[in-house]
């Protein structure tokens, strides 16, 4: 009894494995501006992450109540060009929140102004 059912189950598993589609392997170059790309988005969002973990930036973010969860979640979803052009900004931030000399100017001027006025 269990011979015919075992045969049976044997051809069924061949007639199914005969019938299957080859599966194939597809390899193809990968391009260096494609690895360079990958490099340099991984590289803005490190930034970008390194910046939203700085104490100052974590209370500036409670102080506008931005859970920092929230802020880490969107900035994980950012597209590459939006991460990369917040990456850009980032550098551009002046260190310590130094004064450039227009804003030092700007700063001396109002202060004539209010000198003049009283």
């Amino acid at each position: 009894m269990k011979t015919p059912s075992l045969t049976f189950g044997v051809a069924l598993l061949a007639a199914l494995l005969l019938l299957l589609p080859p599966i194939t392997a597809q390899a193809s170059m990968i391009g260096t501006q494609e690895v360079i790309a990958e490099q340099t988005l991984q590289a803005d969002r490190d930034k970008v992450s390194e910046f939203l973990n700085r104490a100052d930036v974590e209370q500036s973010l409670q102080a506008m109540d931005v859970p920092a969860a929230l802020a880490r979640s969107r900035v994980d979803a950012l597209t590459p060009a939006e991460t990369a052009t917040l990456a850009q900004r980032i550098d551009a931030l002046p260190a310590g929140g130094a004064l450039s000399g227009t804003d030092f100017i700007i700063i001396l001027l109002v202060a004539l102004l209010v000198v003049l006025i009283l």
